[in-house]
């Protein structure tokens, strides 16, 4: 597991060292850009908030789990399918031994392979708010199928087609998922409402940006124009698609920032203020006790 920099304590995990985690060996090339596991959860590994630089989709097949993605809570358990895309802050919270099949693919392999992303992705983008869906049995173990083979061609030597069986694979499961996410949509349809769908467009790109901002920036108006829209507009849609303002957002991550470098690196509170772009220790201090109801000298000392 990688500590970047003091000022960014935020836990990565690179696929390769994912493949670690999960039992298999690095591998080079082709094989450590893929990764097909059916397995016993090690959501132990993933206690603490951390970003993971992959693709991920899988599907419970036994027990529960519950955690949060992008700070929002979802529940894996038996024929749920879930869906996390690059670089989403995630923490496990409870884990009842589940089991499940899970594929994570490289963002520059996800590129290479035959798949048509204009039909693909805004569907994919609907489902941001929704990283967990319970599906059909039957669908559960289509998705199964397909993480098996994936999970066999690459513990196999590599060979000369590698690429192209592997892509192919990948390419019809994530056919397959779009498959079933139009279906549950059919069932669903006021999530296909044209507003929501917008809103949820708003929602994915305003937390891409605060994922990259939030240590300097705290204003809405900030997000807004990157956005060109109103703020009051802005914050409109994100309570609409997730119940929290988009100010409540931005507290919150900069909040979960705030708690881990004070649990899990060495720097001063000082040091923290400065990091996160407050003018001073003190202005830092009102704004963590007021939205946690302590100072960071006191949550630091909490065990």
């Amino acid at each position: 597991m990688n500590r970047e920099s003091a000022s960014a304590p935020i836990n990565r995990f690179t696929l390769q060292e994912l493949i670690t985690i999960s039992g298999g060996e690095s591998r080079p090339g082709l094989m450590g850009e893929c990764l097909a596991a059916s397995t016993e959860s090690h959501l132990q590994a993933f206690r603490y908030p951390c970003r993971i630089n992959a693709f991920i989709i899988g599907v419970g097949t036994e027990g529960e789990a519950s955690g949060l993605l992008n700070l929002q809570e979802f529940r894996l358990k038996k024929d749920s399918m879930f869906i996390f895309s690059p670089n989403s802050i995630l923490q496990a919270r409870s884990a009842e031994s589940v089991k499940a099949h899970v594929i994570a693919i490289s963002p520059d392999f996800l590129k290479r392979i035959n798949l048509d992303t204009k039909r693909m992705l805004p569907l994919f983008l609907q489902f941001t708010a929704c990283p967990c869906l319970e599906i059909s049995h039957k669908e559960c173990q289509a998705l199964r199928n397909f993480i098996v083979l994936i999970e066999q061609e690459l513990k196999g030597p590599e060979s000369e087609f590698s690429a192209e069986i592997i892509g192919g694979l990948i390419s019809s499961m994530l056919y397959k998922v779009g498959e079933i996410l139009r279906r549950y949509l059919a069932e669903h349809p006021e999530i296909e409402n044209p507003d929501r769908s917008r809103a949820k467009e708003y929602f994915t790109q305003f937390t891409q940006l605060l994922g990259q901002h939030y240590k300097h920036e705290r204003s809405v108006g900030f997000y807004a124009r990157q956005l060109c829209i109103t703020p009051k507009y802005l914050t409109t849609l994100i309570k609409r698609i997730s119940g929290k303002s988009a100010s409540e957002w931005i507290d919150s991550f900069v909040i979960l920032e705030a708690k881990t470098l004070l649990k899990y690196s060495d720097m001063s509170v000082q040091e923290i203020a400065y990091a996160l772009n407050f003018p001073n220790q003190s202005f830092f201090g009102s704004y963590f006790k007021r939205n946690t109801g302590m100072s960071p000298s006191h949550y630091k000392a909490q065990p």
